[in-house]
């Protein structure tokens, strides 16, 4: 309280500093006048009484300033004054200053931007009531794309007593994907199938209209929510969207509410929610009876779900008892326990890749950031150097340390602040352009903006700055002996300065070899990606996908039409069809239910198996040639016997030491007419379709005719032998022509899927390329100030070597000699810590070790390089001093 009161006293002084000096004089004039009249009784004169009393009191001046040393307001006012000076000081200074601020604003600019970045996509709370109640209730063998069944999620939810409600929904696969018509060409997009109590269970409320009721999904009642995405795409933000309707999978829906921009539950790409009963799938035979012990309930496990704990619940307790009842619930079937179910806390979903990626970048930025000050530091040191004599000259008039080096602070603190705001003014360009380069993976990265919390962190960041490059300087040239430095023809502590800015340039390319050594691994993980072996040939390849509704039948007559149509166009070479062109979401974990001549496979020795299905010249389209074997013919039909072409590494999975032509095996469902065996009639290359980053996965290929799904193959690929472009153009009408009502998606090239693919990647490498090239760049300017200044300070040295036969090339030898002491050494140091440090983004590489040699000599050789080069000036000009000019200098 006596620290509030004396607060509150002080503030009326400090803002009303005229008033309260005017009272002052009042108060102090009174009491002179009474001590005075006390003289006065005792005989004395005025004169002499007044003259008495100010021998004995001082000057009222002094007086004054007694009273003003014992407030806290007086600190702040010399503080302030302090500031002032710093900025008419460096006002002077035109071009030390914009150097000074820019380099800041460089280092301060780029962390505020990933920062921003950080904070929307991991650490921002999730837009939902009480967010850190919400969890998610996993497969415990596959938390990502594992679910299950319905039923299982119903009696859970009644059996259980640490959850207040649980909300279920279909998993985010092809059960999600429908037909949706809004008023434009028809597109296949994700809904959400979802239980009613969803929304009340997130704590989130419709930002128009309302959401569907239990009544309502128990009716199976055709009602949509929006999200508002699709709101504003369709209908344009209006109002009066709600009690209009579109069609999902050809059917009317409703619409009686927009949900906010920011609910993206349970996936970020869907466009609606629904109640789940209204699934096409909801009345599938084998989820309203007993599951057949023959086929393994995977195929049947669609649903997942969320749950809010009850109050003063904990993860654990509720893990606990849901450990129990699982056990009791739990039931052999096809000869595999029931998966177990994992309670994790609802957050942003990041890849382990991502999560590196962004501490990587993150570390480049503060990096450079130490880098900058170091510069700044060692401007500041040699501005010290140069203002020697004015610092002496008022420790010799009584100025102290300590008021000497708040001084050099304050405007080290002008300093920080002018460069935190032109950082803010990059990092707000910055954002802009993180945003628009970032990859669509990247969860929430458009909700990334300047907030409170972004400025916080840039005040923050700019005072530690100022910390970094204000003290080491200001104690510096604070210490000064007045006497050495008055009886010194130039600056004194040459040699102690120059030691210590040398120091800190080998601590700038130090940091600057770990970012580079960073980039340049990244560089060639990219170039090697692009470089890598895919099994395919996407030259001359342009895919486009096609959804068309109605019946089996008809679906399959129309891609079959599809591909003789397409197949007619001039400078088409070969056309097929794959029921999925890419697997970029990844590959389930799947075995073969039995292979001729081996043991069943257990589901815990499960590794991903992809089976596709195809139609038409794919592989010839695709060119991907076949290896053993033969292609698919038009023998390969419903009634003949079932084949299959596989890839190398599924012949390595089953029959690593023998030939695989010829093999039987047979998937997870029977096929044919008596659950018949596939036998492999060819063998292709390993096909990087589930990304290039990831090993081969081993493939099974069917031929369309004899699939389960006949109708399924949507993604249509096409090899053209002359121009790509006019083969692209004329697509789209050709496939129209057949059908007016089928989804097609904008024509692309092979090169440009897989282009998109490497986004992420290109993300991080063009950024932490870009923060290394600035890294070089200041270290570039630290060796150029240090050099600078070493020539500066040598001058009558240097002068004194040439008029005792220094030819002007033994001094350029000399400078540069140094310069490429210092860069060494740092390489050295730099070296060292960046083949520790680089093992820590070991996951983010490809094809390259994390100490690649040949990354780490060609970043010490780029660094030697640029040492040279920036202290060639320097050492130009230090050649060039006419002897007789340096003797004569001080």
């Amino acid at each position: 309280m006596r620290f509030l009161r004396t607060i509150a006293a002080g503030l009326p002084m400090l803002l009303r500093r005229k008033k309260t000096e005017q009272e002052l004089d009042e108060e102090l004039g009174t009491f002179l006048a009474m001590a005075t009249e006390e003289k006065m009784k005792c005989g004395m004169s005025r004169e002499a009484a007044r003259r008495a009393v100010r021998l004995e009191r001082n000057s009222l001046d002094v007086a004054k300033e007694v009273v003003r040393s014992a407030r806290w307001e007086c600190f702040v006012e010399s503080c302030w004054q302090d500031l002032r000076f710093a900025a008419r000081t460096l006002r002077k200074s035109p071009a030390f200053t914009i150097v000074v601020c820019l380099t800041l604003a460089l280092g301060i600019g780029a962390n505020s931007a990933i920062f921003s970045v950080i904070h929307a996509v991991s650490l921002r709370p999730l837009p939902y009531k009480d967010p850190g109640q919400l969890i998610l209730l996993n497969d415990s063998q596959d938390a990502l794309n594992g679910a299950f069944l319905f039923r299982d999620i119903e009696a859970f939810k009644k059996e259980n007593r640490s959850f207040e409600d649980i909300a279920a929904y279909y998993r985010d696969s092809g059960f999600s994907s429908v037909t949706l018509t809004s008023g434009g060409e028809p597109e296949l997009v994700q809904g959400a199938f979802v239980s009613a109590d969803l929304f009340a269970l997130m704590g989130i409320e419709p930002a128009l209209g309302r959401v569907f009721s239990s009544s309502e999904e128990t009716q199976r009642a055709r009602v949509v929510v929006l999200s508002h995405r699709l709101w504003m795409k369709s209908f344009g933000g209006s109002a009066d969207a709600i009690g209009k309707t579109i069609r999902i999978d050809g059917l009317l829906s409703l619409i009686i509410g927009v949900m906010p921009t920011t609910f993206e539950f349970p996936a970020r790409d869907q466009q609606f929610w629904v109640p789940l009963t209204t699934n096409r799938y909801w009345n599938d035979s084998a989820l309203t009876t007993n599951i057949d012990p023959e086929h393994n309930r995977y195929f049947y496990e669609r649903w997942q779900a969320i749950g809010r704990l009850k109050t003063g619940v904990t993860i654990i307790e509720a893990q606990a008892e849901t450990n129990v009842l699982f056990r009791r619930s739990e039931l052999p079937l096809d000869g595999n326990k029931v998966p177990g179910i994992t309670l994790t806390p609802l957050r942003v979903t990041l890849s382990k890749n991502f999560r590196i990626a962004l501490a990587v970048l993150f570390a480049a930025v503060t990096l450079v950031l130490l880098i900058a000050c170091s510069n700044v530091a060692s401007l500041l040191l040699a501005r010290g150097a140069v203002r020697e004599r004015e610092m002496t000259m008022r420790t010799a008039l009584g100025a102290g340390r300590g008021r000497l080096t708040r001084q050099l602070l304050a405007e080290s603190v002008v300093l920080g602040s002018l460069g935190a705001g032109i950082g803010l003014l990059l990092a707000y360009a910055g954002l802009h352009f993180l945003i628009a380069l970032g990859p669509p993976e990247i969860p929430r990265l458009e909700q990334a903006r300047l907030d409170w919390q972004t400025l916080a962190f840039t005040l923050a960041l700019s005072l530690l700055a100022t910390s970094i490059f204000g003290l080491l300087p200001a104690w510096r040239t604070s210490q000064a002996d007045p006497a050495f430095v008055f009886r010194a023809r130039t600056q004194s502590g040459g040699t102690a300065l120059t030691r210590t800015r040398s120091v800190l340039v080998i601590a700038e390319f130090a940091v600057a070899v770990v970012i580079l050594a960073a980039a340049g691994l990244l560089v060639r993980s990219f170039l090697v990606l692009n470089r890598v072996d895919l099994g395919f040939e996407p030259t001359s390849a342009i895919t486009m996908n096609i959804g068309v509704s109605g019946t089996s039948e008809s679906r399959n007559a129309f891609h079959n039409a599809v591909l003789e149509r397409v197949r007619s166009l001039p400078g088409v070479y070969a056309v097929g069809e794959v029921n999925k062109l890419f697997e970029l979401e990844g590959v389930d974990n799947l075995g073969l239910r039995a292979v001729e001549g081996l043991a069943p496979e257990p589901r815990d020795h499960w590794t991903p198996l992809s089976w596709a299905s195809i139609r038409g010249d794919y592989f010839q389209a695709m060119g991907s040639p076949i290896l053993e074997g033969r292609y698919f013919t038009e023998r390969d039909g419903p009634n003949s016997p079932l084949v299959a072409i596989i890839d190398e590494a599924m012949a390595r999975r089953y029959w690593p030491r023998e030939k695989p032509l010829g093999k039987r095996f047979k998937g997870q469902d029977p096929r044919g007419h008596h659950d018949d065996w596939l036998t492999v009639v060819g063998v292709v290359g390993d096909m990087r379709r589930s990304g290039l980053e990831t090993t081969p996965t081993p493939h099974v290929f069917e031929p369309s005719r004899q699939a389960l799904d006949e109708d399924t193959t949507e993604d249509l690929v096409i090899r053209t032998t002359g121009n790509s472009k006019t083969v692209a153009d004329a697509l789209r009408p050709t496939v129209r022509e057949l059908s007016n009502t089928a989804i097609l998606s904008n024509v692309s090239t092979m090169e440009d899927q897989l282009s998109d693919q490497l986004r992420p990647r290109r993300f991080q490498t063009l950024l932490l390329a870009l923060f290394s090239a600035i890294a070089v760049i200041l270290a570039a300017v630290g060796i150029f100030g240090v050099m600078h200044y070493s020539v500066a300070q040598r001058t009558q040295e240097i002068g004194i070597r040439a008029a005792l036969g220094a030819e002007p090339g033994d001094v350029l030898r000399l400078v540069l000699g140094e310069a490429t002491r210092l860069g060494v050494a740092g390489i050295s140091i730099g070296t060292c810590a960046g083949l520790i440090l680089t093992r820590y983004m070991a996951s983010l590489l490809f094809g390259v070790g994390p100490t690649d040699s040949m990354t780490f000599f060609a970043v010490a050789g780029i660094l030697f390089l640029v040492s040279l080069m920036a202290s060639y000036i320097p050492a130009r000009r230090a050649s060039r001093i006419d002897p007789m000019v340096a003797l004569r200098f001080e």
